[in-house]
């Protein structure tokens, strides 16, 4: 379980797309994904989604139902090998989450956060091209200058 942690927050950390508080954060997330204690519908549970290409992770991404809720869904994290951007991989991890969110609850609503600086317009564009919807937005929300966008995708 350690190796397989160490990869994924390896991969993370060659984004360049997270902080180091943001990297602790990821890690402590991924042992409690990985430690596997949750129920499959304990609304508190993360669940990861892992992409392989040549036998090593290319990409993954972590979700977990929104808490009172019945059917919607945070989509936490989304991480792709820098080597392999831009190549679908994204895409499909997106695609692998809401067939389980169908097999789950038959439908989904999907919600991720996103910061609205101009270092983030490639990870907005991905969302718009992967079927998300921008619903919202909190100004100055994560510090001057830095915007909250809130994107949704319906599942079904």
């Amino acid at each position: 379980m350690n190796e397989e942690i160490d990869v994924l927050l390896e991969m993370a950390a060659r984004t360049g797309a997270f902080t180091p508080q943001e990297l602790e954060v990821l890690e402590e997330v991924l042992r409690d994904t990985l430690r596997g204690d949750g129920d499959a519908q304990d609304e508190t549970a993360y669940r990861l989604c892992t992409l392989r290409e040549q036998d090593r992770p290319a990409g993954f991404l972590i979700y977990g139902r929104t808490p009172m809720t019945a059917f919607a869904y945070d989509l936490y994290w989304i991480v792709v090998d820098p080597a392999l951007h831009c190549t679908g991989v994204g895409c499909r991890l997106v695609a692998a989450m809401e067939d389980a969110l169908r097999a789950l609850t038959g439908r989904g609503i999907v919600r991720v956060e996103t910061s609205g600086k101009e270092e983030y317009a490639g990870q907005r564009v991905f969302y718009e091209r992967c079927g998300f919807s921008l619903v919202g937005r909190i100004a100055d929300f994560y510090r001057s200058g830095d915007d909250l966008l809130t994107y949704v995708k319906v599942v079904s």
